[in-house]
């Protein structure tokens, strides 16, 4: 996604991206986290930090040091070119209670072998149970995990699958012991 709006710098139009990250509050241990821009030493990256600071940044890595337990904070990414047209990309942080059970699939995924959002993985926190089945539109099983670190790769049976829209279905359990089911769509797009 975000490889797309660096595109969309040369139309010289505003536009601009807003992610979310939920990071689990324990023990007030937090560690610095590393988060990836696709960097093109075409373009002028200024990073804002609220509510934290930058420890580091090199070539699209930034790692930030949130200053938790205060609940959020934002990450600006401003990216411009030489036209000053430019873009940005909001990304905000939220700290959760240690014990509270998240969890994020995403809606879309590119298995292109370009390094960038190949794999279509669901992530969590305070998941004690996990399993995944990646099905198309006419039901048949493609896919199923029960590793909530692993991810469906846009394969079946080692042929590369079209680009269409796929039914997902994820039982968990979360961190009251209760069971939950989460069902919807994902993208694979070329």
């Amino acid at each position: 996604m975000i490889k797309y709006i660096l595109g969309l710098l040369l139309l010289c139009t505003q536009v601009q991206a807003q992610y979310y990250h939920r990071i689990p509050n324990c023990f007030d241990d937090s560690k610095p986290i590393r988060y990836s821009v696709p960097y093109n030493s075409q373009y002028n990256y200024n990073y804002q930090v609220i509510n934290g600071n930058i420890v580091n940044q090199n070539n699209g890595n930034i790692l930030v040091d949130w200053n938790l337990p205060a609940g959020s904070g934002q990450l600006i990414v401003t990216i411009t070119n030489s036209l000053d047209c430019g873009t940005s990309i909001n990304l905000l942080m939220e700290a959760l209670p240690c014990d509270q059970t998240t969890i994020y699939v995403p809606n879309t995924f590119t298995p292109n072998q370009d390094g960038i959002n190949d794999v279509f993985t669901p992530k969590g926190t305070n998941i004690k149970y996990y399993e995944m089945t990646i099905l198309n539109r006419w039901g048949q099983e493609l896919y199923f995990t029960r590793n909530i670190n692993g991810g469906w790769n846009g394969y079946y049976r080692g042929q590369i699958c079209p680009p269409a829209v796929y039914n997902y279905k994820i039982v968990y359990q979360d961190n009251s012991n209760n069971y939950n089911t989460l069902v919807g769509k994902v993208i694979l797009l070329r």
